[in-house]
């Protein structure tokens, strides 16, 4: 008597939702900015497996001490200084030191500072070291250190070499065994 008929279930169609998914992938991938990390170039020293610790007798005069203290004030030599005239004070201490290639600029930074002042600190200095290799470039060789050749670079470098000294902390009560601080 009652035939039972089949409820069929209404199919989606589906042909352009994968063009649809492709589309909006690509309009958030154009559209969306990608974060630059920034960072410090640094060459760092080639391993010696000797464990040999070498001292190094430089002259007070040639020193430069910037501390970075926990609440991220600069001060270079006990003085307190905005990062923003760093750079000035550097190039000055450069090109007023008895013996350009003896001289070291000691950095010292507290644990708890940000790493944006440590990165502007380092940035300043590095500005004023190219400020003095240019103008050394320009001296000796006359034209702008973008214009030397290799050979001409090397020999900036050589007679200004970059000389940082970092100090680093060891936390006493963390590490177990002693450290120096």
């Amino acid at each position: 008597m009652f035939t039972r008929r089949k409820r069929q279930i209404p199919a989606l169609n589906t042909t352009s939702t994968a063009d649809i998914s492709f589309m909006l992938l690509i309009f958030f991938l154009v559209t969306t900015s990608m974060d630059i990390d920034k960072g410090i170039t640094r060459q760092l020293p080639p391993v010696d497996n000797s464990k040999e610790e070498v001292v190094t007798d430089v002259d007070k005069d040639n020193v430069l001490r910037l501390v970075v203290d926990d609440k991220n004030n600069l001060f270079v030599d006990d003085k307190p200084m905005v990062v923003d005239s760093l750079k000035q004070h550097v190039v000055a201490f450069l090109q007023h030191c008895k013996d350009v290639e003896e001289h070291v600029i000691s950095v010292d930074v507290d644990r708890n500072a940000s790493y944006d002042t440590y990165f502007n600190m380092q940035n300043e200095v590095v500005a004023a070291y190219h400020i003095v290799r240019d103008a050394y470039a320009r001296k000796m060789f006359n034209h702008p250190l973008g214009a030397c050749s290799e050979d001409e670079r090397e020999a900036v470098v050589k007679a200004c070499p970059q000389r940082l000294a970092e100090i680093y902390h060891t936390d006493l009560k963390n590490s177990g065994e002693g450290g120096e601080e």
